[in-house]
């Protein structure tokens, strides 16, 4: 496993707050976790493979619980079209 702190300001902490309170993710480790894959496809074209998707599903997992356990309300993507749907 991989840890660090990053600290966001200006326009990359705007688009942070925006996904999250838009429902895009649930927690910012998601995001970070995305980008990086996203990034990696499109500056390495590198795929990611069955294991590392496996990976971020388990910790995607984890993060799940730990919004269950925190009480947030979680939108299906029927839901959530409706309630924004003037944003897609």
């Amino acid at each position: 496993m991989y840890e660090f702190l990053v600290r966001l300001k200006g326009k990359p902490k705007e688009c942070m707050d925006q996904l999250l309170k838009e429902g895009y993710f649930n927690t910012r480790s998601e995001i970070v976790r995305l980008g990086v894959i996203e990034l990696s496809r499109r500056y390495l074209n590198n795929d990611i493979s069955k294991e590392e998707l496996k990976l971020v599903g388990k910790a995607v997992e984890r993060d799940l619980k730990d919004i269950k356990k925190s009480g947030k309300k979680l939108y299906s993507e029927e839901d959530f079209k409706k309630k924004y749907s003037h944003l897609i």
